[in-house]
């Protein structure tokens, strides 16, 4: 008896760790009825097969109509409530025209998701259910909404289908070059290869020049929180001296990016004991630092430096002044949220340089490289850009 309990103790928990490991990944498919004047966009969600793609899927009416879908997924992020699931949404365009833009949609476990859009003759269909259902695997037939041709979107959007003089937008997936100090380093940074698995979220879409150091730590002890502290000796700012610096690398749903707590000619504080919740120990690092980066960039008078010293305050953003928003995509704003900046520092022929990028959803294609100066401001190197689908 003793020896059947073990054996399906055992059983369970080789298909807890087997379940563990599954993941789920996201399509859609657009059934095309040409002859029948008929598009069905349906999007899937599947255990254990990478399926993603951005690609549109097309399908032309025998009376002449065109229809485009495509799917877009945001980032999963290994903490907070539904991290791990990421966002999901469709759009569509009708006769070369976007009229629908990321419609919202959720997946239950067995795969189905909430929306359906039918495309017809006639105009659109749309059927969304309610998120409720979507948890609960309600059977139920979502409820719909029809759009006739009359109400839809007419406009030709010549980003998408460009003709004869329009600007074509770069590749999807290109680094491109939004703006370069100097133009010869600026093309020595080369996209990344990636994967789409939990986790990879957090790298840099961009690698290093050939002959870039990337500064090591000397050592490193725990945060409280989710993370580490690290310990570095460097010229953090240029002026020919190097620092201690003390880099919070943090982790979590609150703050997802890097501080630096520079010493400058001043005893680095003991590293308080990691204990959950009550050392808050970026404060005390931000107390008695005689500069904090990012945060310094920000106003040389020390603004965002006493809110994060004072208040624990870290919710001030950096904005790009080199730049602005590419021509394609007008709303992509080049302004990065302090608590979500991950700040890679690295040594290129005698200069110490930041490769910064976000893990803000709809920021993480931007990469800046910056310089830091000895007056405490940063110059901005290269801003560089992953070029995204469009929706």
């Amino acid at each position: 008896m003793v020896r059947l309990i073990l054996k399906v103790v055992v059983v369970f928990l080789l298909k807890v760790g087997v379940s563990q490991a599954d993941y789920m990944d996201y399509h859609f498919k657009m059934h095309c009825d040409a002859a029948s004047n008929r598009a069905e966009v349906v999007p899937y969600a599947i255990y254990n097969e990478d399926v993603f793609s951005t690609s549109p899927q097309d399908c032309a009416f025998a009376n002449g109509r065109i229809v485009r879908a495509k799917m877009g997924l945001g980032a999963a992020y290994p903490y907070g409530a539904g991290g791990a699931d990421p966002s999901k949404w469709l759009s569509v365009w009708v006769d070369k025209a976007k009229v629908f833009s990321r419609i919202p949609f959720r997946c239950d476990e067995e795969g189905s998701c909430s929306l359906r859009v039918i495309v017809t003759a006639e105009g659109v269909e749309t059927c969304t259910k309610a998120a409720s259902d979507v948890e609960s695997s309600s059977k139920s037939e979502a409820p719909c909404e029809f759009t006739p041709n009359k109400a839809l979107i007419k406009a030709k959007d010549v980003i998408e289908y460009p003709a004869g003089k329009d600007r074509r937008r770069p590749v999807e997936g290109a680094l491109v070059t939004l703006f370069a100090r100097d133009k010869n380093f600026c093309s020595q940074f080369s996209l990344r290869s990636s994967s789409r698995k939990l986790g990879d979220n957090f790298d840099s879409p961009a690698g290093l020049p050939a002959g870039a150091q990337p500064i090591a730590e000397e050592s490193s002890f725990s945060y409280e929180y989710m993370g580490e502290y690290k310990k570095y000796s460097f010229d953090i700012d240029n002026d020919g001296t190097k620092e201690s610096v003390i880099g919070l690398h943090s982790r979590m749903h609150y703050r997802d990016g890097d501080i630096y707590f520079v010493y400058a000619d001043r005893e680095v504080p003991d590293p308080p004991e990691a204990e959950m919740g009550v050392t808050g120990s970026e404060v005390i690092f931000a107390k008695s630092a005689t500069q904090i980066i990012p945060h310094r960039w920000y106003d040389l008078a020390g603004t965002a430096e006493r809110e994060l010293a004072d208040k624990n305050d870290d919710g001030r953003a950096y904005k790009v002044k080199s730049t602005s928003a590419p021509w394609w995509d007008s709303d992509d704003k080049p302004i990065f949220t302090f608590r979500y900046w991950h700040l890679w520092p690295f040594r290129y022929k005698d200069s110490t340089y930041f490769m910064a990028w976000s893990t803000e959803s709809n920021k993480r294609h931007w990469v800046t490289v910056l310089r830091p100066e000895p007056n405490g401001r940063v110059a901005e190197m290269c801003v560089l850009q992953v070029v995204q689908a469009r929706y």
